[in-house]
C-alpha cells in the first residue's frame, strides 16, 4: 500500500483510554498473599528478585495519577489486594479500604475512569491454606469479599472486573505449575476452573445486589485470548488441535458466563443458573499467538518478531479473536495488551499495529469500548521478576524515579486526537 493511501483511523466517541497494573505487581508489601510468601523461597523467580517495594504505588499513587493525567489517560484499571482487605479470615481492615477510597477519589478527581480488578493473581495467606481455589468454600468466601468491597467502594467504580484471567490462574498454577501453588494436576485444575467460574457468577450478583443509590455498576470478567493457529493450515490434525484449544482456552470461561453452563471437559455440562449472563462486558487480555500441531502437545513459536518474553509479535490475531467473539453481543474492553521490551520503539509500533486490529474489528461491528494498555509503568513481572519491561513509563527501582518512554507521548497523541493518523501508519506499518 502506497502511503498516499493511509487515512486517519478515527476511534468512537467516549472511547476509555488508559493503562492497566495490579496490585501485587506496583503496590510493594504485600507481605500477606501467597506470592509473597512464594518469592521468598529461592529459585521462584527468573531474576532472583523479590517484590519487596515494588513500585511503591502504594505510597505514590497520587504522583502516578498525575502522570496518568499529564499523559491524557481517561482510564485506569487496577486491582484491589484481597489480602490487605480481609488480612485473616472474616476479619477486614477499614484502613485499607479507604485507602482505596482515596485512591478512587483521587481518580476521579482528575477525571480519570476507574476500572477495578477484586482478584489478580494473589491470594490471602489464610485461604490458601485452605486450599483457595481448589476448596468449594471458595466460592462463598470470594462472595463474601466482593460484597464487602461493593459495600464500601461501589458508590466509586462504574466498572468492575471480578477475577483477571481464571483460566491462566487455573493453567499456570495447577496444571502447568509455573506459578505457586506448582502443582501439575489435571483434575485440581479442572476444579479450579470450575471454582473460579462460579466464583465470577457470585462476584456478579453481588455486586449488583450491593451496590445501590442509583448506581449502575458494569460487572464483567477479563479473559485471556491466544490466538491458536494451526502450524500447517493444510492439516486437518493441526486445526482440530488449534480449534479444541481455542475452544477450552478462549471460550469456555466466556460460554459458561453466557449460557449457565459450565462445559466440558472441565465439567459434565452442569447447569448454574446465577451462572447464565453473569457479565455486562467482556475484558479481553492479549499478547500472542501459538502454532499447534496435531502430533505434539507442545506449542511452536512462530516465525514472525518475538517480544522479550519470546512472545510472538502478532497483531492480526487480536483482530481475529475480536471477530470470534463478537458473536456473544457484549460490549468489549481490552483490558490488556501490551510488549516486553527494552527496545521502545519496538513499543510504538506494537501500539500502532495492535490499534489498527482493534479499529478494524470496530469496523466490523465488533463493540469495543475501550484500550488499557500494558502496562502503565514498569513493575514485578510475577515468576520473571523486575528485569523484563512492560512500561509506558520507565521505572528505576533504585530511585523509584518515573520516566513516560516515547511511546507514552505517542499514545497521548493517540489518545487527545482519539485517532490513529496518516503519519503513524507511514511509519510503523
Amino acid at each position: 500500500m502506497s502511503k498516499t493511501q493511509y487515512e486517519d483511523l478515527i476511534f468512537p466517541k467516549e472511547f476509555l483510554w488508559g493503562s492497566a497494573t495490579s496490585a501485587h505487581q506496583v503496590e510493594g508489601n504485600n507481605n500477606k498473599n501467597h506470592w509473597w510468601l512464594w518469592e521468598q523461597k529461592g529459585g521462584n523467580i527468573a531474576d532472583g528478585s523479590v517484590s519487596g517495594v515494588a513500585c511503591d504505588q502504594y505510597n505514590r499513587y497520587k504522583e502516578d495519577i498525575q502522570l496518568m493525567k499529564e499523559l491524557s489517560h481517561n482510564a485506569y484499571r487496577f486491582s484491589i489486594e484481597w489480602s490487605r482487605i480481609e488480612p485473616e479470615k472474616g476479619k477486614f481492615d477499614a484502613q485499607e479500604v479507604e485507602h482505596y477510597r482515596d485512591v478512587l477519589n483521587t481518580l476521579i478527581d482528575n477525571g480519570i475512569t476507574p476500572m477495578v480488578t477484586l482478584h489478580h493473581f494473589t491470594n490471602p495467606i489464610w485461604l490458601q491454606k485452605m486450599g483457595a481455589w481448589e476448596n468449594p468454600e471458595v466460592v462463598d468466601l470470594f462472595e463474601r469479599y466482593t460484597v464487602h468491597v461493593a459495600e464500601a467502594l461501589g458508590d466509586l467504580v462504574p466498572f468492575w472486573n471480578t477475577i483477571n484471567e481464571p483460566m491462566i490462574v487455573a493453567l499456570i498454577g495447577y496444571l502447568v505449575g509455573v506459578h505457586p501453588p506448582n502443582k501439575k494436576d489435571m483434575a485440581a485444575f479442572a476444579k479450579v476452573a470450575v471454582n473460579l467460574l462460579k466464583s465470577h457468577g457470585k462476584g456478579y450478583h453481588a455486586i449488583h445486589r450491593t451496590v445501590k443509590g442509583g448506581k449502575h455498576p458494569q460487572v464483567g470478567i477479563v479473559k485471556t485470548l491466544i490466538a491458536f493457529e494451526p502450524f500447517d493450515p493444510n492439516s486437518d490434525a493441526d486445526k482440530q488441535k488449534a480449534n479444541s484449544r481455542h475452544q477450552l482456552f478462549n471460550l469456555w470461561f466466556l460460554n459458561g458466563i453466557t449460557t449457565g453452563v459450565i462445559g466440558v471437559p472441565l465439567s459434565n455440562n452442569e447447569e448454574i443458573p446465577y451462572l447464565k449472563g453473569s457479565s455486562d462486558f467482556f475484558g479481553v487480555n492479549y499478547y500472542t499467538r501459538e502454532l499447534l500441531k496435531g502430533d505434539t502437545s507442545g506449542r511452536i513459536s512462530g516465525s514472525k518478531e518475538k517480544n522479550d518474553m519470546g512472545w510472538e509479535i502478532y497483531p492480526e490475531g487480536l483482530y481475529n479473536l475480536l471477530i470470534a467473539v463478537k458473536k456473544y453481543n457484549k460490549p468489549i474492553y481490552i483490558t490488556e495488551n501490551g510488549i516486553c521490551t527494552t527496545e521502545d520503539e519496538r513499543r510504538s509500533k506494537f501500539l500502532v499495529q495492535h490499534l489498527i486490529s482493534v479499529h478494524q474489528a470496530l469496523q466490523q461491528g465488533v463493540d469495543i469500548r475501550g484500550y488499557l494498555h500494558w502496562s502503565l509503568m514498569d513493575n514485578f513481572e510475577w515468576n520473571e521478576g523486575f528485569a523484563k519491561r512492560f512500561g509506558l513509563v520507565e521505572l528505576n527501582y533504585e530511585t523509584q524515579e518515573r520516566k513516560p518512554r516515547p511511546s507514552a507521548y505517542l499514545y497521548q497523541d493517540i489518545i487527545t486526537g482519539n485517532k490513529i493518523t496518516k503519519k503513524m501508519q507511514e511509519k510503523y506499518l
